[in-house]
């Protein structure tokens, strides 16, 4: 294995090229003098990134088989469990990964990533607790098992000691509003990240938390408002993606579903746009768009079959239309 090419690697990775990193694995281990563990670890890697968790698990598995205590093929196989939502399995995976150093940050991320999926707070906050770690990367993991835990206080106390080592860090803002709104209210606190949000330099997380809080008090005209000012400024998918579904909620689905249509060209696995989209078009009647767009994401995006069944689906909605329904 060259160096270069694990650079090549490693850059579409870095750029979310996922398909391009999978052939590109593949052809390696194609190669009769490959590095087989490696590159099947890669591989498997690149397969979940690409949220093709089945198949991931295959290339892991594999790599254990020729090399059946190696670290990184342990923390590949954790990965692919974690996808297919078997957190047990990942925490066994992890676990064994952890004992090696060239492994042990990303194994412990793991394990505790997995112990969030099984609820299990205490055994999170005594492994936070008790690793090495720097207090910073801390902060995350003890509000979520504070938070499990119904230790609201100890929460929010955790949140205000990051944001004070961090100010305006983003993370730290939305766990403190989502812990905040949950004794205080939505409105009070929606009210108060409001005028922050209006303070001139204020980063703009205190917008996408002042609209993520309308939207949930069910004011999402303001919502709205606050996405069409944002975006006038920056545009990023999470941003795009919140303002279509605020659109969509009140009820200006035609204004929705170009940004659906350019989230989707963007990710066609994004399966809660891919519903919004079909159910706005059905609610505008437009459902011949939508046949279009998933015939442009399918040839795109070849290895996506599962565009090939929505094809199907729109098609029989175009056979039977749905009644209309008022606005």
């Amino acid at each position: 294995m060259s160096s270069q090419t694990y650079q090549q690697f490693a850059a579409l990775m870095s750029r979310s090229a996922y398909a391009e990193a999978i052939a590109l694995a593949e052809s390696q281990l194609a190669r009769p003098d490959t590095d087989r563990v490696f590159w099947q670890t890669r591989l498997s890697a690149a397969l979940a990134a690409a949220r093709k968790y089945n198949a991931a698990l295959e290339a892991a598995d594999a790599a254990l088989r020729l090399s059946p205590r190696n670290s990184w093929a342990l923390v590949a196989r954790g990965e692919a469990h974690l996808g297919l939502a078997r957190p047990r399995e990942a925490y066994a995976d992890f676990s064994e990964a952890a004992a090696d150093g060239r492994t042990a940050a990303r194994a412990r991320g793991g394990m505790l990533q997995a112990l969030a999926a099984l609820k299990n707070w205490a055994d999170m906050l005594s492994l936070v607790n008790q690793w090495d770690m720097p207090e910073a990367e801390k902060y995350p993991w003890r509000v979520k098992a504070f938070s499990g835990l119904d230790r609201h206080d100890d929460a929010l106390d955790i949140c205000r000691a990051w944001l004070k080592e961090k100010p305006d860090h983003p993370p730290a803002l939305w766990e403190l509003a989502r812990l905040e709104t949950e004794t205080e209210g939505v409105d009070a606190v929606r009210e108060r990240v409001g005028r922050l949000a209006r303070i001139p330099g204020k980063p703009p997380v205190y917008g996408e938390i002042y609209a993520s809080l309308c939207r949930k008090s069910g004011v999402t005209d303001a919502a709205v408002r606050q996405y069409e000012k944002m975006t006038t400024t920056v545009v990023t998918p999470r941003l795009l993606r919140q303002k279509a579904f605020a659109l969509a909620k009140s009820g200006q689905e035609k204004e929705a579903i170009p940004l659906m249509e350019e989230l989707l060209r963007l990710d066609p696995r994004d399966m809660y746009i891919h519903s919004a989209f079909v159910a706005a078009c059905k609610r505008v009647r437009e459902i011949e768009r939508a046949w279009r767009l998933y015939h442009e994401l399918s040839a795109k995006y070849p290895d996506e079959k599962g565009l090939l069944g929505r094809i199907k689906g729109i098609r029989k909605l175009l056979e039977n239309p749905p009644p209309h329904q008022e606005p």
